[in-house]
């Protein structure tokens, strides 16, 4: 569910990555004070990008010193400092992450009901906290969890019904981005989108394993029958130009949504994570290379 937006970071100035970079330390900070050491583990640039988002609609200005890191202590790394825009992310974050520990203890494998059962103690104490402060966001996200459990329980075979939880948990997640009525509609489209875009790159993401596995996927109903427990390339191959389609036009979607946002501060790194990284992310899905590159940035 984390992890598959992200900035094309080629395509960025040096300035616009240390922007970036910093904002990501700088919520890595903030969930730190919130909600303890715990929490800044589970952090990705999902987060980030919602507090980009976040100060750019409300004109939150930022500024950024050089602090030492948990993770790089011996070299201080540009660090944004903006309370009032990197509350709301790091909040939605904590919300977001109780649930997937708890998804993961229910549905996954042994790692990560191991990983789930380790966390979810912490997390337990977090949510409270965060449900408190957004208790709204809480209920939706509960609900469409629940409802996610219900639909692939069903074993749905409709990529659009499947990703409907996701989607309705990330628009409300969005319209939370900006207090201005005007703007909500469109926060909420733009989000709505935002969240079919994740289940599909997550759903190309785990399918392997899921065929392997036997698990459900509501790509591998486009599947022929096997007894294999590898997925052909053949198959693979249909399965990445059907969800090509798919992601092709939610992302065109995406963008005019956000075109409406008319977003100014901090453009330059949005634009880039909308027209550059999300379209990115999903052809090194469709290689087969994303989680490997994952773990190259997180060196």
């Amino acid at each position: 569910m984390f992890g598959y937006v992200r900035a094309f970071k080629p395509y960025m100035r040096v300035c616009e990555f240390d922007t970036y970079q910093g904002v990501y330390c700088g919520l890595c900070k903030k969930m730190g004070r919130e909600f303890g050491l715990v929490s800044r583990l589970t952090l990705s640039y999902d987060f980030t990008f919602l507090a980009l988002m976040n100060m750019s609609l409300n004109n939150l200005s930022l500024t950024a010193c050089r602090q030492r890191c948990i993770v790089h202590p011996l070299k201080k790394r540009v660090c944004a400092v903006c309370e009032n825009g990197l509350e709301y992310p790091a909040y939605a974050a904590v919300i977001l992450v109780y649930h997937k520990l708890r998804d993961d203890l229910a549905d996954r494998g042994l790692k990560h009901k191991l990983r789930a059962a380790a966390a979810l103690p912490f997390f337990r104490r977090f949510y409270k906290k965060a449900r408190i402060k957004y208790p709204q966001l809480a209920d939706t996200i509960e609900e469409q969890m629940k409802l996610q459990r219900a639909t692939e329980q069903e074993k749905t075979q409709s990529i659009d019904k499947a990703c409907e939880p996701t989607a309705a948990m990330m628009a409300e997640i969005a319209c939370g981005l900006c207090n201005k009525e005007e703007s909500k509609p469109v926060l909420k489209r733009f989000g709505y989108l935002l969240g079919r875009y994740i289940y599909i790159c997550d759903a190309l993401d785990d399918v392997k394993e899921d065929y392997k596995k036997r698990g459900y996927n509501p790509l591998l109903f486009l599947c022929s029958d096997g007894d294999s427990d590898v997925l052909s390339d053949r198959d693979f191959k249909a399965l990445c130009d059907y969800a090509a389609d798919s992601v092709n036009f939610t992302l065109g979607e995406l963008a005019e949504a956000y075109v409406k946002l008319d977003i100014q501060m901090y453009k330059p790194i949005v634009d880039n994570i909308i027209y550059l990284g999300l379209k990115y992310v999903f052809e090194q899905i469709q290689k087969g290379t994303y989680r490997r590159k994952i773990k190259q940035d997180k060196q």
